[in-house]
């Protein structure tokens, strides 16, 4: 039996079952180095593991046909094995022979990249890879003005590796030539791995990031109906120009039942977050920001993660009572917070002498922006919602004697973010942290807008 199982992007709990089932009964595991490394503590101890290298692909395939035939046999490939991976391959060589081969589905990069971003592949999309190892270039190039010309997101594979500068910087320029420069664009490198980094810009802006773009990242390119929506990378459908959450064309019988139904719906889910909020010892303020956390995110879970210390919320309503600024790590939840504040937030990630002071500093763009923006940070609020490099640039600025007014941190990621979390906490300045490796760009929204609307509430 021979099976060709696609692990996804890499994290293990989006393995599918079916995928972890076959590989703990496989007599032999064959598959590129990379993707073995990511199964490795799933791998059955008894089995025998054959390595490839990339080129090596045909080899590979023809040797688990060989094997197939005696043996179990999985090949893995990550993300969907029939998308740019080994399905393909395999089932052309196996050919005519007897052997039985199953292709294991998997979750695809273009899936778990959309998910961190938001929805923008939730209309028709394209995906398209700019490896010109088996396609040639030209034939690239004409699907990419294709794909360009018409209406809906493209996604795109494989932007740019040590040998591959230029295929990228093309395939801009012919984006450029028949879209928007203000058309949004999602990049998201590793996603779902250790070293995972995500990013909102704008078509325009997209050269500012190629210093981050290799082989592991991911490219959405959206459309006209592709707008940053509270922080979040999102295509729309269609239903604004049907119902009544954005006054589509509906008459007004039909919106008066819709909006009903809605804040039905609305008032229910408000309901069940306080019941949830309300088992916990927490004060009403407290409660107020949890909640929103836990709407945000749909995750009861997370009244398990947030802290609250030195009372920050106090702290907050203080300072946006008193116009304060607010700096934040990433455009993306810059971009979340409310527009009844927005005048007096601040993000730096995009400034020209933070590019300059990364590479010279070898630095993250984020912890730069910080750095660039220190002296405005003391005794202002700092919202670090995605990039744990960003809160050890903080440590390092606290030690300079630069703090805050409020921290909010809610990086996420397997490196780094647990712990730079805890080292916030410890610092002695008001705070809400959201523990662990979870939390991101809507967690830092909600706290913060829950904050900006307790102050205006206050003040009235």
């Amino acid at each position: 039996m021979l099976s060709v199982v696609g692990i996804g992007p890499g994290s293990l709990d989006l393995l599918t079952e079916r995928a972890r089932t076959r590989i703990s009964s496989a007599d032999v595991i064959m598959g590129n180095e990379r993707y073995i490394e990511l199964i490795k503590e799933i791998i059955p101890t008894n089995a025998e593991l054959i390595i490839g290298k990339m080129g090596t692909e045909v080899e590979r395939a023809k040797k688990a046909v060989e094997l197939g035939n005696r043996k179990n046999v999985v090949i893995v490939s990550g993300g969907d094995a029939g998308i740019y991976g080994m399905a393909g391959l395999t089932l052309e060589v196996s050919g005519d022979s007897d052997i039985g081969v199953e292709v294991v589905p998997g979750i695809t990069a273009a899936s778990a990249a959309a998910a961190l971003l938001g929805a923008p592949l939730s209309n028709d999309f394209a995906v398209v890879s700019l490896s010109d190892l088996l396609v040639p270039w030209i034939e690239i190039e004409k699907r990419l003005e294709g794909l360009a010309t018409m209406g809906i997101a493209v996604t795109i594979y494989n932007p740019k590796s040590k040998a591959r500068t230029t295929q990228l910087e093309r395939a801009h320029e012919i984006f450029m030539r028949f879209r928007d420069g203000e058309t949004i664009v999602g990049i998201v490198k590793n996603a779902e791995r250790v070293g995972y980094y995500s990013e909102i810009t704008t078509l325009s802006d997209l050269p500012d990031f190629y210093h981050q773009i290799d082989m592991s990242t991911t490219i959405i390119i959206g459309c006209s109906g592709t707008k940053n929506i509270g922080g979040r990378m999102v295509t729309r459908r269609g239903y604004e120009r049907k119902y009544d959450y954005d006054l589509g064309d509906i008459d007004s019988h039909e919106r008066g039942d819709s909006v009903a139904a809605g804040a039905r719906v609305w008032e229910q889910s408000k309901a069940i977050v306080a019941d949830i909020v309300s088992k916990y010892p927490l004060s009403e303020h407290e409660r107020r920001v949890a909640g929103r956390v836990v709407f945000a995110n749909a995750d009861p879970s997370f009244m398990d993660l947030i802290v609250f210390k030195h009372n920050p919320i106090e702290k907050g309503i203080q300072c946006i009572q008193d116009g304060q600024t607010i700096i934040t790590d990433i455009e993306m939840v810059k971009a979340g917070i409310s527009k009844r504040y927005k005048e007096n937030v601040k993000c730096f990630v995009n400034n020209p002498k933070t590019r300059e002071m990364a590479v010279k500093e070898n630095l993250t763009r984020t912890a730069a922006g910080f750095r660039i923006a220190k002296e405005l940070i003391r005794n202002n609020i700092v919202v670090v919602g995605n990039a744990p490099s960003t809160c050890l640039e903080l440590s390092a600025l606290l030690e300079e004697g630069i703090k805050p007014a409020l921290i909010i941190a809610t990086p996420v990621g397997f490196v780094n973010a647990a712990e730079s979390k805890e080292d916030m906490l410890s610092t002695g300045i008001p705070c809400i942290v959201i523990r662990g490796p979870r939390g991101g760009t809507p967690s830092a929204v909600a706290i913060t807008n829950a904050i900006i609307e307790l102050s205006f509430v206050e003040e009235q």
